[in-house]
């Protein structure tokens, strides 16, 4: 595994693989497998980067790290982020929920989402949280439900900045280019909508707009995407700046998320093979580009609340998945000379495909790490899918009762472990040190049929 990097929590001691100071051999037997695993140091080490470094070059007012919860939905993975001074995105009743549960205090959580009930954003405007309108439908809905509780809703309009001079292809789906994804992507309000929203504020007394929210996603590591993107918002702002009138101009903008981890280790996005930039080239260009715009269309910058909301740089290299081997099979007949290694996870616990020729993750055979990897193997998962994960990798030679890691596990995985075959779903633990616990349990088999309900009728039978 010498031409793995691993993230600086990680390591080799004897043979074996360690995340923090915890060996995942004993991880595994003490809490079972499969199983996912959580570096709190990782997690807060990642968000006083992001903070420090942002706020280094954004010196005339606050910048707030909104950390996307779906990246990781664990309440005690919140409450890290919230002990540490980390804000939140959230997507929905869950996601709020989430961050309630989490601790986070309500000025530094944002409510957005495609789709808000009544109860949401009743909820919302209660507990003074500002809500991101996605659609011109929610501006009514807001003034209506401020009115009956004599509150004011704070709120910001998603928009859709139209990047016109930027010719990328996008790295998540690279046949097109990020300017044309950005503009059919289902979030944020059309430009068009926008702009008969403006003057519709006026009429409505218990809404105060205070910003504007973006969210492109991972489309690019460059630079001039970055720089392309806040321009854009800048020209939006300046739009609703003369459209709302009263000198109207943002107390927040978020533009939204989007960055690499460090090692850009990415099952989800198809081009990651160029240089990463450092956090600081990220966070000149963002907050320069605001000032700089800002002041061009004759607005400031000082005082204003600039957000990020990092989900996979956050959260990526904070988690590893722990899983066994439990059968070896090795077929020699027909010159064939072809190894399988049967484990208990599975391509419905990972949220990758069924055939996997190079592993979505970097894989690592935890109690044989310093071993040489020569021996081709297909490991492969537990369910009736082809649930290949990996297709002849070079491995250790396993054996029966071998513990296996993929790395890079944290954002993006867990959240989407499915019931496919009426498995239950792994738990999670969170590592600080030397010390392991629990943060989610491992669903039994009697939780996945709790919410099965048999009619009277066919309960004889």
């Amino acid at each position: 595994m010498s031409d793995i990097k691993m993230n600086p929590l990680l390591s080799v001691k004897d043979g074996d693989l360690y995340i923090e100071d915890v060996n995942t051999v004993e991880i595994a037997e003490k809490f079972g497998t499969p199983l996912f695993v959580v570096s709190e140091n990782i997690l807060v080490k990642n968000y006083l980067a992001f903070q420090n470094t942002f706020q280094k070059f954004y010196p005339e007012g606050r910048i707030r790290v909104m950390a996307a919860v779906k990246a990781n939905p664990t309440v005690a993975v919140r409450r890290v982020l919230t002990q540490a001074g980390c804000g939140c995105d959230t997507f929905g009743a869950g996601e709020l929920e989430t961050a309630i549960r989490g601790g986070v205090p309500y000025e530094d959580i944002a409510v957005n989402g495609s789709i808000k009930s009544d109860d949401i954003i009743r909820k919302a405007i209660d507990l003074g949280i500002h809500i991101v309108l996605d659609n011109k439908d929610e501006l009514g809905v807001c003034q209506r439900i401020a009115k009956e509780l004599g509150k004011e809703a704070h709120v910001m309009l998603r928009i859709k900045p139209y990047m016109k001079d930027l010719d990328e292809p996008s790295d998540f789906f690279p046949a097109r280019l990020i300017r044309e994804m950005t503009q059919t992507v289902k979030y944020g309000i059309p430009t068009s909508e926008v702009r008969e929203m403006l003057p519709q504020f006026a009429d409505c007394p218990n809404v105060k707009l205070v910003g504007v929210h973006t969210h492109a996603g991972r489309h690019s590591k460059k630079p001039i995407f970055w720089q392309s993107l806040v321009q854009s918002i800048v020209d939006m702002i300046k739009e609703i700046h003369d459209g709302v009138g009263n000198n109207w101009s943002p107390s927040i903008v978020s533009v939204g998320g989007g960055f690499p981890s460090d090692m850009d280790k990415e099952s989800r996005v198809a081009v990651t093979d160029y240089e990463t930039p450092h956090m600081e080239d990220f966070a000149k260009v963002i907050t320069e580009t605001f000032r700089n715009g800002m002041k061009a269309i004759g607005l400031s910058s000082d005082g204003v609340i600039l957000e990020i909301e990092p989900g996979r740089a956050m959260y990526n290299e904070s988690g590893i998945h722990l899983f066994k081997v439990h059968n070896m099979k090795h077929e020699t007949a027909n010159g064939m000379d072809y190894q399988w290694a049967e484990t208990d996870t599975s391509e419905t616990f990972l949220s990758v495909g069924g055939l996997n020729v190079i592993p979505p993750f970097d894989l690592v055979a935890c109690n044989k790490a310093d071993k040489t990897y020569d021996t081709p193997v297909d490991v492969v998962g537990i369910t009736c899918n082809y649930d290949c994960l990996a297709e002849q990798y070079k491995m250790p030679q396993l054996e029966k009762g071998d513990t296996l890691a993929f790395l890079n596990t944290g954002s993006y995985i867990e959240p989407y472990t499915c019931n496919f075959n009426a498995l239950p779903r792994p738990g999670m633990v969170m590592v600080k040190g030397d010390t392991v616990e629990w943060v989610k349990t491992p669903e039994t088999q009697d939780e996945v049929f709790s919410r099965h309900v048999v009619p009277e009728r066919l309960k004889d039978i």
